[in-house]
């Protein structure tokens, strides 16, 4: 299957990218990654496939602490790769993180994530080490708090420019304009997540 292939190639660049040590370096990988999920996304638009023969919307979930820095950054990278987001308290400092789209955007949205988080995680104890000689907690998390501001910032530009057609490829090539392609995914998101209660708030 198409969506298989293009999983795959995402998980090598993955393997290739988790090395990286600070935000920085990660999002230009998910910038990468972004330009790749496109071009699939709008492969498949161009199929012109049935309703009921698309890619079906699902949803998935990984458990992490609950924080909500990481609420932000989820939905950010959620929302970049055509996807949404949702979390249900386990009650133990967990949380459940949903992830809602197709196979291929939600398993991109979601190695993003935990690579992201990593890099964070990484860089905010070894920044605190080289400064206080140990893991200040304050230091931490405001490095946290600092992060998710700027990933969210950073996620919210490279989806408006993938709405503007300003996605470069690796040959140069302007990918087109995506507004149509979010739209659609947003749709039948919404309509998947329409017998689910949920109580939405403003990060």
């Amino acid at each position: 299957m198409q969506n298989s292939k293009i999983i795959s190639k995402m998980k090598k660049l993955m393997a290739m990218a988790e090395g990286s040590a600070n935000e920085n370096e990660s999002m230009t990988a998910a910038r990468q990654l972004q330009v790749l999920l496109a071009k699939h996304n709008i492969s498949m638009s161009e199929l012109d496939t049935p309703e009921e023969d698309k890619e079906e919307i699902e949803s998935s979930y990984e458990s992490h602490k609950c924080r909500p820095w990481k609420r932000v950054v989820a939905i950010s990278i959620a929302k970049l790769y055509f996807c949404d987001m949702y979390f249900c308290r386990l009650g133990n400092g967990k949380s459940n993180y949903f992830f809602v789209g197709t196979e291929t955007n939600r398993t991109f949205a979601m190695q993003i994530f935990k690579m992201v988080v990593s890099s964070i995680e990484k860089e905010s104890r070894k920044q605190s080490k080289e400064i206080y000689g140990k893991e200040d907690s304050s230091f931490v998390n405001s490095f946290w708090t600092g992060a998710m501001h700027r990933i969210s910032q950073r996620c919210s530009t490279m989806v408006e420019e993938a709405k503007r057609g300003e996605i470069v490829d690796d040959n140069g090539t302007n990918l087109p304009a995506l507004v149509s392609i979010y739209e659609e995914n947003n749709r039948r998101i919404t309509e998947f997540l329409s017998p689910v209660t949920l109580k939405t708030s403003t990060a």
